[in-house]
């Protein structure tokens, strides 16, 4: 008799470890369910809270086996230099590449890229190569001026979250005109292209 029970409470307890888990509810419809509690009050606190760090915490979390979907709270952005966390509010963690990231579902689906020049004179070293990926990074990265205020760097995507697109060009003076996935340019010149007055091309960054 001693061991059916053992047996039963056993069974009972490996039940209760892989059931879901419900808060206020008898009937959990997920692994976690949260509902709000009977008698509740319009003004009462409700909510979840997840772990609230300054930036410079998150930054030194330790990257070794944090799980993809993690989620913390800056309270503050991070003082280092070259900042990772850069605004107050929810951060996830994504995978050792991109690492953390903010939880915003405004981002933009796609922005155009910062001004480039186009290099239309063949004995100048720069002709043929433009690295749209790096012009980018630098650029929003270390802004020549911000507000009085602003955390001096603009949020940046790592090139393997982008895709790379060119709307337009002067076919007459651009010609084998390529993007690699990286997001560096390449190009030549058109058989007498007039060089003579400046050409641009319209480059749009697509967020994947």
């Amino acid at each position: 008799m001693k061991r059916k029970e053992l047996f039963s409470l056993g069974f009972l307890i490996s039940n209760l470890c892989i059931a879901q888990v419900g808060i206020n509810t008898p009937n959990p419809q997920a692994t976690l369910d949260i509902t709000l509690q009977e008698g509740y009050s319009t003004g009462d606190k409700a909510g979840i809270t997840v772990p609230l760090l300054t930036g410079d915490q998150i930054e030194a979390i330790h990257p070794t086996n944090i799980k993809p979907g993690t989620l913390v709270y800056s309270v503050s952005p991070s003082t280092a230099a070259s900042k990772e966390v850069y605004n107050i509010g929810y951060w996830f963690w994504k995978n050792s590449s991109d690492k953390w990231e903010p939880l915003n579902s405004s981002s933009p689906t796609f922005f155009y890229s910062p001004s480039v020049v186009v290099i239309t004179d063949v004995s100048d070293p720069s002709f043929g190569t433009i690295d749209l990926y790096n012009n980018y990074k630098s650029q929003f990265t270390t802004p020549m001026v911000s507000s009085i205020g602003s955390a001096g760097r603009i949020y940046t995507y790592n090139n393997s979250q982008l895709e790379y697109y060119i709307t337009w060009y002067d076919t007459s003076v651009f010609t084998n005109v390529q993007i690699s996935e990286k997001g560096v340019l390449t190009y030549q010149l058109s058989a007498g292209a007039d060089t003579s007055k400046p050409s641009y091309m319209n480059v749009v960054f697509v967020v994947k």
